[in-house]
């Protein structure tokens, strides 16, 4: 290469740099003289990891937020659309969709989809305000649905069924603020009934009567504000006892887990 012109490359490379340093760097976490956040904003872990990334304009998040686990992988994302409408996506933390649907004012609003670990529907719901309402369908792996339930004001209230893996009824009954409250009947996978009577109040009131599997009746059991008051068993039929209390260590509340799931991406300010 001729000298002359490795010195043109050389001064035209210094001239470059020069001109990249001198422009202006795009500033992050900006207020303006009102104290409105403006343009791109981001907020970390304690471990310096990026928490979310998003764009502010007039102190109103616009277009779509990110947020991430501690380990960097990304754990939802937030799109904003107007008048206080978003959409929402978030992620197991192997990067799988775990649930889907709208906001309205910070809060969930219309139908949202769940999902599992492996990208399987679990369970669907609709909210209005932030508050269940409506129809909710919890599935099975093989995709049937598993159960159905009603909710008026975050309360189970009205009709719902429980499925066998094929899709036959298990278990059918009422709700009535978040309590069994009326018929109940349970089926063999078959579809002959295995036990019916009814609740009033969430405890077992009336008759109940239960049946073999050839349609039989082997018991009976009569109920006044959920305490057995008489009872009649085809001998070898008996109940066994059953456990009344459950282990600390044998309760999942799922919704509690849903909801603390949920809010781990946040919204915007915390």
């Amino acid at each position: 290469m001729h000298a002359s012109t490795f010195v043109f490359m050389k001064s035209s490379l210094i001239i470059f740099v020069s001109l990249l340093l001198s422009l202006p760097l795009v500033a992050q976490n900006q207020v303006d003289e009102d104290g409105q956040k403006q343009g791109k904003w981001e907020k970390k872990y304690e471990n310096g990891n990026v928490r979310y990334q998003g764009q502010f304009e007039d102190d109103q998040a616009i277009g779509t937020f990110f947020y991430y686990y501690e380990n960097k992988v990304k754990s939802s994302e937030v799109t904003y659309l107007s008048e206080g409408k978003a959409s929402a996506k978030f992620f197991h933390n192997n990067g799988v969709i775990m649930g889907k649907g709208p906001y309205l004012n910070q809060q969930k609003d219309g139908d949202w989809v769940f999902f599992d670990n492996q990208a399987k529907k679990s369970m669907t719901e609709s909210y209005v305000n932030g508050v269940l309402q409506g129809q909710s369908q919890v599935f099975y792996l093989n995709g049937q649905v598993s159960a159905t339930f009603s909710y008026t004001d975050g309360r189970k209230d009205g009709a719902f069924k429980e499925f066998f893996p094929d899709g036959k009824v298990k278990i059918e009954g009422t709700y009535q603020d978040d309590t069994y409250d009326g018929q109940y009947v349970q089926y063999y996978q078959d579809a002959k009934v295995l036990r019916k009577g009814a609740y009033k109040a969430a405890v077992k009131d009336g008759l109940w009567v239960h049946y073999d599997t050839d349609g039989r009746i082997i018991g009976q059991e009569l109920y006044e504000k959920g305490k057995l008051v008489k009872e009649k068993w085809e001998e070898g039929h008996e109940p066994a006892e059953e456990k009344m209390e459950l282990e600390d260590a044998d309760i999942l509340n799922e919704q509690q887990l849903q909801e603390r799931f949920l809010q781990q991406g946040g919204y915007i300010g915390n």
